[in-house]
């Protein structure tokens, strides 16, 4: 199969000076630091395909859109290549051209019957009343998003934290649309931007003063729809005294892993307890909805990588791994299999976290 880029893109590709600078960050490739896991060589082989120098297969289309969908190689490119914006736009081509791989078949079709790309058998709001309505002019509402509809016990913890700060808090519900954000970095620009314009109307009609996101990748995506990550408003709530704190009973020695935005928030609020050490998380431990495609299609990767995960622990001594993100959270533990240990490490999400030291 051949395939043209527009003339921009190959360009970009060119530029590309192949020193590895974002293998650094990347998740995959510290799996066991494997060269065909690297960002470097998906970027090296759009730039083959750009000169005509290979032919596309599925297996190349396979690569080019599996991958952690972290973003935070963008940060390391000594050229300013921001190698993940420019594999968006490659993907986004590739569908364009009608290319489009079976790795991301049934995230695609399970998002078109069923409005999520985690899964048809998601229910959405079972973690409500059920009589609950979404009410208008709210001071916050709240974006579950779709993993937090599936964590239920991560979502109760959630709506409790977020009606403690404020108690004037709302959320959109069963009725509740996926942003759309997974799609936007798998390239199905136009499914994308529907789920996009259906969640800004709904947003407009309910008209809230603040939406916070307990999807970090739909804070990370669209921040221009105005949201707000849940870390960053749990902070401002810590720090403005809406809620306090209590002193940790144990000798927490805690792993943090975030969610992959720059945003700091949630590392923050971690230091702001007293009573435990917070461990310096390498630049490839981060985790949110972005790795969904590869919970979906490859297990046993995801699996490795969390295995990579409880061996850092243990090396450094964690006997606590707490999660910012909901989606990472629920599927580090149904890979796993468990909930609350993982070999003898307790694991939380923040809100859970921070639920059981409240005053």
């Amino acid at each position: 199969m051949g395939v043209e880029f527009e003339e921009e893109l190959s360009s970009d590709f060119a530029r590309c000076i192949g020193c590895g600078g974002c293998n650094i960050p990347c998740p995959l490739f510290n799996i066991d630091q494997t060269e065909s896991s690297s960002m470097r060589s998906r970027i090296k082989i759009l730039s083959m395909l750009s000169k005509g120098k290979i032919e596309l297969t599925e297996g190349i289309l396979r690569h080019v859109f599996t991958c952690a969908n972290c973003g935070v190689c963008n940060e390391y490119c000594p050229v300013g290549l921001r190698p993940f914006d420019l594999l968006v736009r490659a993907r986004g081509s590739f569908i364009d051209m009608g290319y489009v791989p079976l790795v991301t078949v049934d995230i695609r079709n399970s998002f078109r019957r069923a409005g999520t790309p985690i899964g048809d058998e998601l229910v959405k709001g079972n973690w409500l009343p059920p009589d609950f309505q979404p009410k208008k002019n709210s001071e916050v509402l709240f974006f579950a998003g779709c993993w937090m509809h599936k964590a239920i016990e991560i979502a109760l913890n959630t709506r409790k934290l977020l009606e403690k700060i404020s108690g004037d808090i709302t959320t959109i519900g069963p009725s509740e649309p996926c942003s759309g954000a997974l799609l936007y970095v798998l390239g199905e620009n136009d499914l994308a931007n529907d789920s996009k314009r259906n969640l800004e109307a709904l947003i407009s009609e309910l008209n809230p003063k603040r939406i916070v996101s307990g999807c970090s990748l739909t804070a990370r995506i669209y921040s221009d729809l105005g949201f707000m990550n849940l870390s960053s408003y749990i902070l401002d709530a810590i720090r403005y005294e809406r809620i306090k704190l209590g002193k940790m009973k144990g000798k927490d020695i805690i792993l943090p892993i975030p969610s992959c935005g720059r945003d700091s928030s949630f590392l923050e609020i971690l230091k702001s307890f007293n009573g435990a050490k917070i461990l310096e998380a390498p630049e490839w431990l981060c985790c949110d909805c972005g790795f969904t495609l590869i919970y979906r299609t490859d297990r046993s990767l995801f699996s490795r990588w969390v295995q990579r995960v409880l061996s850092l622990a243990e090396e450094l001594g964690a006997n606590h791994i707490v999660i910012e993100d909901v989606g990472c959270y629920a599927m580090i533990t149904e890979a796993m299999q468990t909930k609350g240990r993982l070999k003898g490490i307790k694991i939380s999400h923040i809100s859970g976290f921070i639920m059981e030291l409240l005053k």
